[in-house]
């Protein structure tokens, strides 16, 4: 399947690479369209559980030393196949190439996006963000940061909610793996694996939810937007003056922008945060989208479609848990996870 602003045919990229092996001066050169640099070093950052990120250090004509962020295919070969098959390294390839630019903001600058559409393999190059602090998934965060992030997704959905050009975007609407079939068949293997961590009244929603999963995702609701899918702390850079980054856009796509709202606030605050600020926070969220222009969704509706949308939470907890390579971090953060959105 191909996308806007992708190759329609199989073709040798030269700055697509496999592996950071494949990194060096002569390739950064390249990719940055530079006429000379010396790359100094590379050291691999983050815990992605279906991507690799590499920093990058160099130096251009004898000038300051620079960075950049290198995004690559996972090495593993689970994740590896899951990221191809769900047509992640796809999406996030197309959203830099194609839709990126039109929202700008809350975004990092990319240099270079390629996709290798017969076997899988991508290259992404990012701005390096070197003054925030990336997000922690399992510590979660207060209120004033999350107020940070909700007024950042404010301005992510702003500039396309509601637009039916970019909402027919191939690249938006690829098929859902993760229906009802799939998460009922991932879902005992996922109670068994973590039985021991999991409370039994969390345990009971997942197993009713699932009953649920095709009705409760075939209501889409108007105004459809773009869905960042995973916007969490972990996929969040956040720095000085109030800015914040959002990245990891493989899960993009055109739906109920809402999703994103309840899956932040759900997953990322302590339960008792979240229930003496949710409200707030949502508020501020919708009157960012008021000052930025968009009119078509009503605080009744927001307010309605953040409770429903909810359960999103649940269902990526269950499938990602179960398709990616298993590390101990990442069982820590499926579980912190899992209670805050059961709860």
């Amino acid at each position: 399947m191909t996308a806007e602003g992708i190759g329609k045919e199989n073709r040798a990229v030269p700055t697509l690479i496999r592996g950071p092996l494949q990194i060096d001066s002569a390739w950064l050169c390249e990719a940055l369209e530079r006429e000379r640099l010396e790359l100094l070093s590379s050291e691999e950052i983050g815990t992605g559980q279906m991507s690799q990120n590499h920093r990058l250090t160099f130096r251009a004509d004898g000038g300051q030393e620079e960075t950049v962020v290198v995004k690559l295919a996972s090495e593993d070969p689970m994740s590896r196949a899951t990221g191809v098959g769900m047509g992640a390294y796809m999406r996030e390839v197309a959203f830099y190439r194609n839709l990126a630019g039109r929202i700008g903001g809350p975004l990092a600058t990319c240099h270079l996006a390629e996709y290798d559409q017969g076997e899988g393999w991508f290259t992404i190059v990012l701005e390096d963000v070197r003054d925030a602090v990336q997000g922690d998934q399992i510590a979660g965060c207060g209120v004033a940061e999350a107020r940070v992030a909700m007024g950042a997704l404010a301005r992510l959905h702003a500039p396309v909610m509601g637009d039916l050009a970019v909402g027919a975007s191939g690249f938006l609407n690829l098929p859902n793996p993760l229906d009802q079939s799939l998460v009922s068949q991932l879902l005992p293997g996922f109670l068994e694996r973590y039985r021991e961590r999991i409370e039994p009244a969390h345990a009971a929603v997942c197993e009713r939810f699932v009953q649920s999963i095709d009705g409760w995702a075939s209501e889409r609701r108007p105004p459809l937007g773009l869905v960042h899918g995973d916007y969490r702390l972990d996929n969040l850079l956040l720095g000085p003056g109030g800015r914040c980054v959002a990245v990891d856009w493989q899960t993009v796509s055109w739906g109920p922008a809402m999703v994103d709202a309840s899956y932040f606030l759900g997953g990322c605050l302590h339960v008792e945060d979240r229930r003496a600020s949710e409200q707030e926070l949502l508020r501020h969220y919708h009157d960012t989208l008021l000052e930025l222009g968009v009119r078509e969704l009503p605080w009744e509706l927001c307010f309605e479609e953040y409770r429903r949308l909810c359960f999103h939470g649940l269902l990526m907890t269950i499938a990602a848990s179960m398709v990616v390579e298993r590390t101990p971090r990442g069982d820590d953060m499926f579980m912190a996870w899992l209670a805050r959105n059961a709860q």
